[in-house]
């Protein structure tokens, strides 16, 4: 019998390969974002995060574009070398920016 995953994301996620850098109370590190969407992110690291962790971010974006600032994320879950963060704050015209780089993919 297969068990069928239900997915309670709100926004579609986007594959990407982006370098990253986060900083938190808790953590620093850098590390690659595989999944991209307005309200969240997938991230590869060598660093543990810990589940909880509030944590700021710097999203490398291509073609010479300036990175992209989330002023606030948590994590919502780990798994080794891999962790999920949803963004929790950031400026609006960051917000517009990551909405119209999305518009791209």
């Amino acid at each position: 019998m297969f068990k069928k995953q239900i997915d309670f994301r709100h926004n579609p996620r986007h594959e990407v390969h982006l370098s990253v850098e986060f900083t938190g109370d808790q953590v620093t590190g850098k590390g690659l974002v595989c999944n991209l969407s307005r309200s969240g992110c997938g991230i590869k690291g060598q660093t543990r995060v810990p589940v909880g962790a509030f944590v700021e971010l710097i999203i490398s974006l291509p073609s010479g574009l300036a990175p992209l600032m989330i002023d606030l994320g948590v994590v919502r879950w780990s798994a080794g070398e891999r962790f999920g963060i949803d963004f929790l704050q950031m400026q609006e015209p960051e917000t517009q920016r990551l909405k119209q780089f999305l518009s791209t993919l």
